[in-house]
């Protein structure tokens, strides 16, 4: 322990010990500070180079050139909207033929619907025309055949010994 105790004493003395530089009497406190201006400084003046660099290259641009390739990407931006537009307005042209179209196909759909109603109406009437003629045909049929069977029957009552 007793060694430790006097590497303490010598640590606290050290705050007291001095360096003389250039003529210049500095504790370590001192010269610490001093080495964190100088790298400060140093750091600041590299950090104005690059900047100076950069400024300079910056400088030395030739914006022409990226001018030239602002218009060419310009136009082909326009380009490619013009063509946009182009397709847009054959797909809306497209779209505009197809519906003429469908209304067309509705429209001859609705049209033969209505002639195959109007035949199958037709058809029903002359049916019915038809069998009420059957009908009646066959009534009259019927009646001539009872009027037939009648007036045999009534001769063979009224004359049995006839037949």
């Amino acid at each position: 322990m007793t060694d430790l105790g006097e590497a303490l004493e010598e640590i606290e003395g050290l705050k007291d010990k001095g360096v003389t530089v250039l003529g210049l009497r500095m504790t370590p406190a001192t010269i610490a500070a001093a080495v964190a201006l100088l790298s400060t400084v140093c750091g600041t003046l590299y950090g104005g180079f690059v900047m100076y660099q950069k400024v300079e290259e910056v400088a030395g641009m030739d914006l022409g050139a990226y001018q030239q390739q602002m218009e060419i990407m310009d136009a082909k931006v326009q380009e490619a909207l013009d063509y946009a537009r182009d397709i847009k307005n054959g797909l809306k042209d497209d779209i505009i033929q197809l519906e003429k179209q469908v209304d067309r196909a509705e429209d001859a759909v609705r049209t033969n619907e209505e002639k195959v109603r109007t035949l199958i109406d037709d058809a029903e009437k002359r049916f019915e025309t038809r069998r009420d003629q059957l009908r009646m045909s066959q009534d009259q049929d019927m009646k001539e055949l009872e009027d037939r069977l009648n007036g045999r029957l009534q001769r063979a009552l009224d004359n049995p010994l006839a037949q």
